[in-house]
Order: structure tokens, then C-alpha cells, then sequence
């Protein structure tokens, strides 16, 4: 594994290396606060009252937001994985001599998934501690939404890697991958409309509803942590094969 964590280490530093994503990061935080403490969450189903309004002491508006969010910020993140190393040309050197392209495909996914998964930690624990001081607040719920949302974001870290081999131009992969992601994320708009059975398999497909209806709500359910894992193998399976395809083309 020590090439994958050669690329680790070679994307985080593009990461850190540049003002796009310090400025994306400052963008996404106070936007999440500022949602959280003036608008709640008025989308869908899912209707919760902000901060001020709702006088309650718990996280729950912020942890529905983090779905939709990451509908833009997984693609963001992602986009140049493989689109940039192509278009550059970079890609036959990455992937020359012993290092496996299965071995890259992680280290991008693992590098892609630790930012995103930092973001919501930056994000939910500061509001954590000013919650906590006006009002008896569930950390148990906290707990169980960060780490749901870090399941969340591996899901979809790994489906906008695995789009960003498709293409090797970063919008385009930005955009296929926001069209899944945002598919994904509205079908919980139109389940009602479903026959019953249809609906539950529609449902039990998306990777939100193994968060809304559990780790948002402070429940942990093993089962999420299965489909989360599996929807990854899936993705970086699917990711591995496209880019060896590539590299013998």
C-alpha cells in the first residue's frame, strides 16, 4: 500500500497547495452556520426550523443540509482527480512502473474523502460547542451525524473519482458527477409518487436515505455502514478497471 499513500500524500498537498479549496472550505463552513442558525432546513420532507427559531438544542438542521452540500462540494473535490492527470499528460507517469492503478485509485479517493470529511468536522464541532453552551446538547447525536456524514462523503468522493476517469476535461467530470449525486440526492422527493414497493427499493438504492433517516437523526444502523462500504468498493472497482483500460489504450 505504499503507493497509494504516495498519492495520498501527492493530492493532499494539491489540495493544501492551492487557494481553491481554502477558499471553497471558508465558503461551505460559513455558509452551513449561517443556514443553521437563520434558515433551518425548509427543503423536502425533511422540514426543520433554525437555531433561533426552533430554540433547540441539537445539530439535526445542519446534518440535513450536509446531503445537498456535498451534491457540489464531492464533485468539486474531485473533478481533477484523473480528469487533470490525463489532459495533463501526467497520468502514463503516475501510473509507470510498480504502482498499481488500483493503488492510485485509492490514494485519490482517500485523499479526496480525509478533505471532505474534515470539512464537516470543521463544521459541525465549532457549532457543537456554542449549542452546548445555551442548551443541553446529545453528543451521542453529534457523534453518530459526523460519522454518518463521513460514511456520506466517502460514498460520494468515490462516485466523483470514479467520473472523473471518464473525461479528461475537470467540468465535464465536475458535471457528470453532480448530475448522479444530485439524482441520487431527489429521489427522496418523488418517492412519494412510486407505487410502495418500487419506492422502498428506490429509497433503500440512495446513499442519503442511509443518512437522513439514521446518523442525521442521531441512530446508528450498521446496515448504513455496510451499504456505504459497499457502494465504495463498487465505485473504486468500477474506477480501477476504467483506468487500466486507459492505461493499455
Amino acid at each position: 500500500m505504499s503507493g497509494s499513500w504516495t498519492v495520498f500524500r501527492r493530492e493532499i498537498d494539491g489540495y493544501l497547495g492551492g487557494p481553491a479549496f481554502w477558499i471553497s472550505a471558508l465558503l461551505f463552513v460559513v455558509t452551513m452556520h449561517a443556514l443553521f442558525f437563520f434558515l433551518g432546513h425548509p427543503v423536502g420532507d425533511l422540514r426543520l426550523p433554525s437555531f433561533w427559531e426552533g430554540r433547540e438544542a441539537s445539530l439535526r438542521p445542519l446534518f440535513a443540509w450536509l446531503p445537498l452540500f456535498f451534491v457540489g462540494l464531492a464533485p468539486a473535490l474531485t473533478m481533477g482527480a484523473w480528469a487533470e492527470e490525463g489532459r495533463s499528460g501526467t497520468e502514463e507517469l503516475l501510473l509507470t512502473g510498480s504502482l498499481r492503478a488500483r493503488h492510485a485509485v485509492f490514494g485519490k479517493f482517500l485523499a479526496s474523502w480525509t478533505m471532505l470529511s474534515v470539512l464537516v468536522v470543521c463544521s459541525v464541532l465549532p457549532l457543537a460547542l456554542v449549542v452546548a453552551q445555551l442548551g443541553p446538547l446529545d453528543w451521542g447525536a453529534v457523534a453518530g451525524g459526523v460519522v454518518g456524514g463521513c460514511l456520506l462523503a466517502a460514498s460520494c468522493c468515490a462516485i466523483g473519482v470514479a467520473c472523473s476517469a471518464l473525461t479528461n476535461e475537470q467540468l465535464l467530470a465536475f458535471a457528470i458527477s453532480a448530475a448522479i449525486l444530485g439524482a441520487l440526492w431527489s429521489t427522496q422527493m418523488f418517492l412519494r409518487v412510486l407505487p410502495s414497493e418500487l419506492a422502498t427499493v428506490v429509497a433503500s438504492l440512495s446513499p442519503y436515505t442511509h443518512y437522513l433517516e439514521t446518523a442525521a437523526a442521531g441512530v446508528f444502523d450498521a446496515r448504513d455502514v455496510l451499504y456505504h462500504v459497499l457502494l465504495c468498493w463498487i465505485a473504486l472497482t468500477v474506477n480501477t478497471l476504467w483506468v487500466e483500460g486507459r492505461r493499455w489504450r
